[in-house]
């Protein structure tokens, strides 16, 4: 169990930081663009980011839930941390159909005013920062277990 939790807390640290790579690098490169500039470069690099973010998203939600309900299943001392991970996981996961599956083709279409395209890519930045923050304290939740885990098997 604990190579099971190590491993999720890995690949859902990936994930964390590569959405806080997204968040401090590449929001504010887009943001720095003209709007006609940015749509072109968002639509150019959203199958690769995008792509990569989903991979990252697929493998650490599924490893920590995984990770989680064995926890609970085997009523482990690290449980709740690893349950409140995989809690955040979901939330993380949550806001890509209620917003970033919209968003995104929105954005890399083409078919917003530059305007439009400014207020959008702020909302974006919002929604990112708001799932970054979950991640990186879902993150602390997963360190945190490995700690409880470790602490209590001596």
């Amino acid at each position: 169990m604990k190579i099971l939790s190590q491993i999720a807390t890995t690949l859902f640290g990936l994930l964390a930081g590569g959405m806080v790579l997204i968040a401090t690098g590449l929001v504010p490169y887009w943001r720095s663009l003209d709007p006609a500039d940015f749509t072109q470069v968002f639509a150019t690099s959203l199958p690769t980011v995008g792509g990569t973010m989903i991979a990252l998203t697929i493998l650490g939600t599924g490893s920590m839930f995984v990770a989680a309900g064995l926890a609970l299943w085997k009523k482990l001392p690290n449980k709740l941390w690893l349950s409140a991970g995989a809690a955040a996981t979901l939330i993380m996961l949550i806001c890509v159909p209620i917003y970033f599956g919209t968003a995104n083709p929105l954005l890399a279409g083409g078919t917003l005013t530059p305007d439009a395209i400014t207020a959008e890519l702020a909302t974006w930045q919002q929604m990112h920062w708001f799932r970054t923050i979950v991640g990186i304290l879902g993150l602390f939740c997963a360190v945190r277990a490995g700690y409880v885990g470790a602490s209590s098997s001596k």
